[in-house]
This record gives structure tokens, sequence and C-alpha cells, in this order.
């Protein structure tokens, strides 16, 4: 789809950020090339990882900020975000904690590129999805600090815990809406042009219970993923970007310079775009 069949596609326009972990930074390289062509959203909608690339795109919308969004993922690492510690995960195993990580290092990591921006300030109009664990009810976060509704969006369950934001307690929106067609409509949109994340390529099934539960959980969001874009709601006109699959997994951090490059090279193809 070129640019301008893009441009011609009724507006608002959403970009649809999905969740993946690690692979969230492949929708940087999507997004670098959908900027290069002159594409932009009028609304973000995003989902875990791909709320914490919603949130720093919303402000990082240019050509500079986007590189800026480039750097960020080349230079995480594991340690920036999740660090083991076994009193904590043996706790979690007992039932004593709610999650075998904190999220400390998520929210000191996102405080220094966002600060204390709100939801409602964003350049760009910025939804963060998140799964209330009471009700199993995917709510869209519209007001309120940034961070908070980043970390309560990703909060992967039994790994982070759960966030408490606005009276609500949430989990990692992927749960029930990773590709949340129904809340962009309700929101606005008249387009979702959606960044899909690579699905897990083939491989070898793993043999450890932790390995086996990511897995299954992995599978699982993107079954209901391909689920609702076969079926997306009639008022609403729906582009995905698709990915290859890919043999990174959700927590395979550090591992973003290639995903991006291959991302921008699949993207600037799909458009019809020859690279510079």
């Amino acid at each position: 789809m070129t640019p301008e069949e893009l441009a011609a596609l009724p507006r608002p326009l959403a970009f649809v950020l999905p969740g993946g972990g690690a692979l969230g930074s492949y929708q940087v390289g999507v997004l670098k090339a959908l900027t290069g062509a002159g594409v932009h959203p009028d609304l973000l909608i995003g989902v875990s990882a791909g709320s914490v690339n919603a949130a720093l795109y919303a402000w990082n919308s240019d050509d500079d900020g986007i590189q800026r969004l480039v750097d960020i993922w080349r230079s995480i690492r594991r340690r920036d975000l999740m660090r083991f510690q076994p009193h904590r995960m043996a706790l979690a195993v007992a039932g004593r904690h709610p999650s075998f990580l904190d999220n400390r290092h998520g929210d000191r990591f996102l405080r220094h590129q966002l600060g204390v921006r709100r939801l409602e300030d964003a350049p760009v109009r910025l939804v963060i999805v998140g799964t209330d664990l009471s009700s199993g009810e995917g709510v869209a976060l519209t007001e309120g600090d940034t961070v908070t509704a980043v970390l309560a969006s990703s909060a992967f369950p039994g790994v982070y815990p759960p966030v408490h934001f606005q009276g609500r307690t949430f989990i990692d929106g992927g749960v029930v809406a990773d590709v949340p067609l129904d809340i962009a409509v309700a929101q606005g949109a008249a387009t979702a042009l959606v960044l899909s994340i690579p699905p897990l390529a083939a491989s070898e099934p793993p043999r450890n219970a932790i390995d086996i539960l990511f897995r299954a959980s992995s599978l699982g969001v993107e079954a209901h993923g391909r689920t609702v874009l076969r079926r997306p709601p009639p008022e609403l006109t729906v582009v995905e970007i698709p990915a290859q699959p890919s043999e990174l997994t959700t927590f395979d951090v550090g591992r973003s310079g290639a995903m991006i490059d291959q991302a921008r090279a699949n993207t600037d193809a799909w458009l019809g775009l020859a690279r510079e």
C-alpha cells in the first residue's frame, strides 16, 4: 500500500500498536518508515510493549524524535527493565508476592524518558490499553500519569505486579485486547493502521515450565489477535502492516538493532518505496 493510498483512507487515522515485549522494537522500524513516508496518525493506541512505543512516539513523532526512539531501543539492555531477585521469586512461588519481578527498573527507565507527562497532554492523542484484573475488561486509559498507565498496560501477569491506577487494578492489556479495534472505534477512529509485531517462528517445543508458559501465552495472544483482524468492526477500515515470524522471544531484550533495521526495510517495501 503506497503512502498516497494510506493518505486517502478515512480519517481519523489510528496507529494501533499491539504488545510483544522485546519484539516491540520491530514497531520502531515501522514507525521510522511511516514517518519518512509522511504518514502520520491522528490517534495512537498502545498495548503492553506497544504502549511504550505509543507513549514515546506521541512526544517524538518528527524525524528527529523517531531517531531518538530508535536510539532508545538500540541502547536498552535487559537489566534496564528487569533484574531477577531469587528471594522475591521464592516468595512469589510460595504465594507471598504477586509477581516474580518488581517494576522499579521499568519505572525508572520510563521516568527518565517521559518524566511526569500526562496522557491528556500528548501532542498526538494517546490511548493506553490495560486489562482490569477484576472485571477482565479491556480499558482505554486516556488521562493521568503516562508512566503509570504504561506500567499498567505492560504488567505481564505473574512477571510484573498489577498496577493500581485511577481506582482500578490493571494487568497487561494484551491479555484481552492485544489488537483493540473496538477501542479504536470507541475513540472515534475511522481507520486503524495495525503495526503488528513478528509472530513466533516454529521451533522445537520448550521443555521447562517457565518457557512453556511464556510460549503458550504468546501463542494464545497471537491467535486472538488474528481472530480480531479477521472480523473487524464493520464501521472501521483496518489495514495491517504485516511482519514475518521471528525466532526472538518476548524477553530477548538487547537485540533490537537488527530488528529495527529489518522492520524499516520491510515497511519501505510494503509502501513501495526504495531505500535511501
